[in-house]
């Protein structure tokens, strides 16, 4: 719901800044809910890596729409250039999705079967690695914005992808089903629950002005 509102912001605006923070949230809950699917007994017997190794790559591929959305400003001719293809960036996040999902359900290799422990932390490990450095770099972006403008939906963007950071940590190191588990999911609630409160809280017409870039 939040990458659907922020898009059609980005989209009544023509804004590019906008429209990359939404598909950033896009991807990001998009694979956790592929995850979801993974529980044993939803859809599957039993677990597989397409789906368990879903939410760190959902996290790391909506950290690099993260840090480009931070840099969309540094050049006032981008961001009607990305405005003019948001329906095939848009496309392409969608079939990712829906392409994983399928890959996964048909049980084709090498998504097919659990990863071994030590194969999936070394993978999982790398990945934190990457995503955390971008969103690291996103939110300091993000940060000169909010020092420019001294508005809260700027600091609830930093808060969202400093939480989405922890979640990859999080999700590296923990373990199925106990109580380290369940703290990626809750970060990840907060990030998007962070940014959709502070919207809700601005003027309807113009939930994500704070956000738009200084030509919108």
């Amino acid at each position: 719901i939040l990458a659907f509102t922020m898009g059609e912001a980005a989209h009544r605006r023509g804004d590019a800044r906008l429209l990359f923070i939404s598909l950033a949230f896009l991807v990001s809950a998009s694979f956790l809910g592929l995850h979801a699917l993974a529980t044993p007994g939803v859809l599957l017997e039993s677990e597989n890596a397409g789906f368990v190794i879903a939410t760190p790559i959902g996290l790391v591929i909506a950290s690099v729409f993260a840090v480009v959305s931070s840099f969309v400003g540094a050049n006032p001719d981008l961001s009607p250039t990305l405005m003019r293809r948001e329906t095939i960036l848009r496309g392409i996040v969608l079939a990712v999705v829906v392409v994983w999902a399928v890959y996964s359900l048909a049980g084709l290799p090498p998504l097919d079967q659990p990863i071994p422990a030590e194969v999936a932390r070394s993978a999982l490990t790398v990945l934190a690695v990457i995503g955390i450095v971008l969103y690291a770099v996103a939110a300091a972006r993000y940060y000169a914005i909010w020092k420019q403008r001294w508005r809260p939906l700027p600091a609830s963007v930093i808060t969202a992808f400093t939480l989405l950071a922890e979640a990859l940590i999080a999700i590296t190191f923990a373990r199925s089903w106990h109580a380290t588990w369940w703290e990626w999911h809750l970060l990840m609630l907060a990030a998007f629950a962070t940014v959709a409160y502070t919207a809700r809280r601005q003027w309807h017409e113009e939930r994500f002005s704070d956000l738009y870039l200084d030509e919108t």
